[in-house]
């Protein structure tokens, strides 16, 4: 029991516990602040984030329609972007934006090519050299991977068909049909660039047309009555425009 000099003096509100002080509005915000902050940055990061991939998306003409261009030499980027705005005079709008787009993907990669100990991929030929190192090897074939199980394009340019066509067995006879397998470019509908008379009278750069001046063009043929994913009807349409006068090899 206490003693009786400490509770002598002693009010019964004195033993009433101190009621805590009502916080004002800025007390109640700053005090909410100080345990949430780093949640706020956070949901703001990820809004500003989701904000500049929606305008990206939003704002991005999509393709009408898209072309593979495969070779083991390097690919500037004004050669993708010159023969897709000159390829884009042939082509419709097709999905409703106002615009005919025609883009050009490219596949940098060495088809048929050895792992070298240097990191590079070197032809099965050794008078060629390497020029595709590993990092572009496997960008390249994932890449060209991911367009043909999407059934990307149709139409097909390389430098290369030979190699193209045994890594992969994949451009068609002049009946859309594929050539038998191991039949390499026996059979296959194949044109150089130069030879068509559409592709040869595109408005190109002098750098731009030697570089395509070794392509050739061709389409993919499809098995188990499989077809392009979009728009395959209209594919066709542009590779017979493109093609058009021309001599098959």
């Amino acid at each position: 029991m206490a003693s009786a000099r400490y509770t002598l003096n002693i009010k019964p509100e004195d033993l009433e516990p101190e009621q805590p002080r009502e916080l004002t509005k800025k007390e109640k915000a700053a005090n909410w602040w100080y345990y949430h902050r780093v949640h706020v940055f956070i949901a703001a990061a990820v809004l500003a984030v989701a904000v500049w991939l929606a305008a990206d998306f939003f704002g991005r003409t999509l393709p009408d329609y898209q072309i593979a261009l495969v070779t083991e030499q390097y690919i500037p980027d004004a050669v993708l972007y010159e023969l897709g705005g000159a390829l884009s005079a042939f082509g419709q709008d097709l999905n409703g934006d106002g615009q005919a787009v025609v883009q050009v993907n490219g596949y940098q990669l060495s088809l048929g090519g050895e792992a070298q100990e240097s990191g590079a991929f070197a032809p099965s030929s050794s008078a060629v050299p390497a020029t595709v190192d590993v990092y572009t090897q496997m960008a390249g074939m994932t890449t060209l991977s991911g367009d043909l199980t999407t059934r990307t394009s149709l139409i097909f340019l390389t430098d290369d068909p030979e190699a193209l066509q045994s890594s992969f067995e994949l451009l068609a006879a002049a009946d859309g049909s594929l050539p038998a397998e191991g039949a390499g470019l026996e059979g296959v509908e194949l044109f150089a660039f130069p030879d068509c008379p559409a592709l040869a009278g595109l408005a190109l750069s002098e750098e731009t047309r030697a570089y395509l001046d070794g392509f050739y063009i061709a389409r993919r043929g499809f098995a188990g009555g499989q077809t392009l994913a979009e728009y395959p009807e209209e594919n066709q349409a542009l590779y017979e425009m493109l093609t058009a006068g021309a001599a098959a090899q």
